[in-house]
């Protein structure tokens, strides 16, 4: 490693949230920006709040509930409006109200920008970056200025790009970030750029690199190699049209190649699970040839690879995948990953040290159920499940007769449906139980009979809420006979843990079933309920 370090700022949970098709909830965010913060990025940016009302009520939620080990949090505005002062802008005031301790100020840096889009004259525009950043700065923020479209603004004006990023450093921004808004920058571009403007200021340099080109990772590499040490970008490259720079890439070129810290702790190795993890939560498919930490960037098809990797697997790969926590992957004799087996069992408090037939079941059932559609990467409470069954280490809570499902709607009007489950089941000493659940769906109908049921025998039950529920279709070209996952999150709301479990199933009752029942096992196990079957 140099003595060299780049902060890594990653805006995934505002940025990133304007890819299209991307919703994210509230409780979304509050999941993945503990990732994040795992992942060891130095600051996380968590949206605008004062503009986006979820944003809002998300902070409010950061400051009551989340502490950060590595990251600190940052919120997104703009600056000023034009005819008032920052004190008095009620924009400007919500940053404050955030109670985050950084605050990035996206600033127009190109004068059509300004003069168009704005409609404020070049002086004006300068006055509201440099007094905004000064009034925040003097509550005791520190302040990150994203000069936007800079690059593009440079090109056409390079004088009044300059002035907006020295408006920033007098009012006292710590870190001048240019912004590829447009993403059509080129990494040669970038690299003059960068090296005239860091003539001209001392303050910290950034690069915010949009991925139109398909330059967005090179482009960043080229901006630390001209004296940036601050790279914004998203997990996995989303952002909205072709993406941002992808922060893991980034940051494991910087520390693999270029021997540059970036990630804090042992983000790096842990960076396969935490992207994947990211991806079930924002219910979009990993991208199997993502670099790094996709599903293939390390997979090797039979003959001339497979002879040579025996010999040596350095001779046909860039780095070791466990750098950043993936596995070589054999097409044709995929490797066994005991491994990360063995190292999950232990995370989850089991030891399986010296147990090579044991964790060779448990792998070739894991491998097996992922063939068939499930993933364990976002459900940690179905893997333990799994490894507890292989060990004979799980009770019985309850013996499941029948269920079944009906849905029926009134004549004329499609919408007005009902819905009704049936569940027929033994628990608390053998006691049988017969219940019906109604519901605005046939999975809303399923968990209501299923706790109904239960409830008698687990009180606890009542205390399991269901926060988040994403179907995905696995093979979409199957059409309505296509596999179906689904992905639960439930909260103990005594405790405040949470859990997720995966269900797999030929249609979306099914695979819900799985989840729902897994869900509610696990939380009797967590909650240390005793059998009572």
């Amino acid at each position: 490693m140099t003595d060299l370090t780049v902060e890594i700022y990653d805006t995934t949970l505002r940025d990133g949230a304007q890819q299209e098709g991307m919703n994210l909830s509230v409780a979304d965010k509050m999941g993945i920006a503990p990732l994040l913060d795992e992942l060891g990025v130095g600051v996380i940016e968590g949206g605008w709040p004062g503009a986006v009302p979820k944003d809002t009520e998300f902070f409010g939620l950061v400051a009551k509930e989340l502490s950060f080990k590595n990251a600190q949090f940052a919120a997104f505005g703009m600056t000023r409006r034009a005819g008032t002062s920052a004190a008095s802008d009620p924009q400007v005031r919500a940053l404050l109200d955030s109670e985050a301790p950084i605050i990035t100020l996206v600033a127009k840096s190109d004068i059509r920008h300004a003069e168009r889009a704005l409609r404020v004259s070049g002086d004006e525009n300068l006055a509201m970056i440099e007094e905004t950043v000064a009034f925040l700065v003097g509550e005791g923020r520190r302040v990150v200025l994203d000069a936007e479209h800079f690059f593009d603004g440079y090109v056409f004006d390079p004088e009044y790009t300059i002035k907006a990023l020295l408006a920033g450093e007098a009012g006292g921004a710590s870190s001048l970030v240019l912004c590829d808004t447009n993403g059509g920058m080129l990494p040669d571009d970038v690299t003059r750029i960068v090296t005239e403007v860091g003539a001209r200021t001392s303050a910290q340099l950034g690069m915010h690199a949009h991925n139109d080109s398909g330059c967005a990772v090179a482009n960043s590499m080229a901006a630390v190699a001209a004296g940036a040490t601050h790279v914004q970008g998203c997990v996995n490259g989303y952002g909205e049209r072709t993406g941002n720079a992808d922060l893991v890439a980034v940051a494991a070129n910087l520390e693999i190649k270029r021997g540059v810290r970036a990630l804090k702790g042992d983000g790096l190795r842990e960076s396969t699970r935490i992207a994947h993890t990211i991806s079930e939560i924002t219910n979009i498919a990993p991208f199997a040839r993502q670099p790094y930490v996709g599903a293939s960037a390390f997979a090797h098809k039979a003959g001339l690879h497979a002879s040579a990797i025996k010999v040596d697997p350095d001779l046909y790969q860039h780095t070791q995948p466990e750098h950043v926590g993936n596995d070589m992957r054999m097409l044709v004799s995929e490797m066994a990953g005991r491994a990360s087996i063995e190292l999950k069992g232990k995370e989850l408090g089991f030891d399986l040290t010296g147990q090579p037939e044991l964790l060779g079941r448990v792998t070739d059932r894991v491998k097996h159920a992922e063939a068939m559609g499930y993933t364990f990467d976002a459900a940690d409470a179905s893997f333990e499940l799994l490894l507890r069954w292989e060990l004979g280490d799980a009770p019985k809570y309850w013996d499941t007769e029948t269920w079944r499902v009906r849905v029926s709607s009134a004549p004329g009007n499609p919408r007005d449906a009902d819905a009704e489950a049936v569940i027929k089941l033994r628990a608390g000493g053998g006691q049988r139980f017969v219940t019906v659940g109604e519901g605005n769906g046939p999975v809303n109908a399923l968990d209501h009979a299923l706790r109904t049921a239960l409830a008698g025998a687990y009180p606890e039950i009542q205390r399991f809420d269901l926060t988040d529920f994403k179907v995905r279709i696995m093979d979409a070209a199957h059409g309505t006979d296509a596999v179906t996952r689904v992905l639960i999150t439930t909260v103990d709301t005594e405790t405040g843990t949470q859990w997720r479990t995966v269900g797999v199933g030929p249609n979306v009752i099914e695979a819900s079933w799985e989840a729902l029942t897994d869900s509610l096992f696990y939380g009797l196990l967590k909650a240390g309920v005793t059998p009572n079957p």
